[in-house]
């Protein structure tokens, strides 16, 4: 039996997926609109005049008084630490003076997953035995690196590091369960 020492990689995507801007969600980011309406009469004071606030929801995000856009709040948002949020948005007409009349509304909101945790073993040296007998072109090995993404930006591609048994072993990914499959090239 030959006992190999292997030196494994993990790839991960293009620098410009990593970059602080694509990394958090940004402070202000647009998210979407509310829009009320009012019966009263718009030429008649500003009985019509309909103005939003956040009654639950901050400080996470904030809402225009004016227009209804609801954006972020906070400039470090992350799907990994929390996904969701629920923001309960009034709309109030009377331009919000005491004596108005108000609704509200619920908005819910899933943070969207970026490219911003790498892939890591669970382990740092991974020890496989290869028996003499082993075909060539036969898995002789299996890894795994987990990511906290999730989707395309959790898909791990494994590579060989050159020098560190490369010309013995070659490496694919097994696409379903994203395990490193270690197959032996030549004896």
């Amino acid at each position: 039996m030959r006992i190999f020492r292997v030196l494994l990689a993990v790839i991960m995507g293009s620098l410009g997926e990593q970059s602080d801007c694509v990394r958090k969600m940004m402070l202000r980011t647009y998210v979407t609109q509310v829009t009320a309406t009012d019966a009263d009469d718009p030429t008649y004071g500003n009985s019509a005049r309909v103005v939003y606030s956040i009654l639950h929801g901050q400080p996470y995000f904030s809402v225009d008084p004016k227009t209804g856009v609801i954006k972020t709040a906070l400039p470090n948002m992350d799907r990994e630490v929390k996904e969701e949020y629920q923001v309960l948005i009034q709309a109030k007409d009377m331009g919000g003076q005491l004596g108005g009349l108000a609704g509200t509304t619920i908005v819910n909101i899933t943070l969207s997953d970026v490219n911003d945790n790498p892939p890591r073993f669970s382990k740092s040296f991974f020890h496989l035995r290869v028996p003499e007998s082993s075909a060539l072109g036969s898995a002789v090995g299996r890894i795994k690196a987990h990511d906290l993404d999730i989707g395309r930006n959790a898909e791990v591609e494994y590579t060989i590091v050159p020098g560190d048994g490369g010309a013995m072993f070659e490496i694919t990914t097994n696409e379903h369960n994203q395990e490193g499959i270690i197959i032996l090239k030549r004896a």
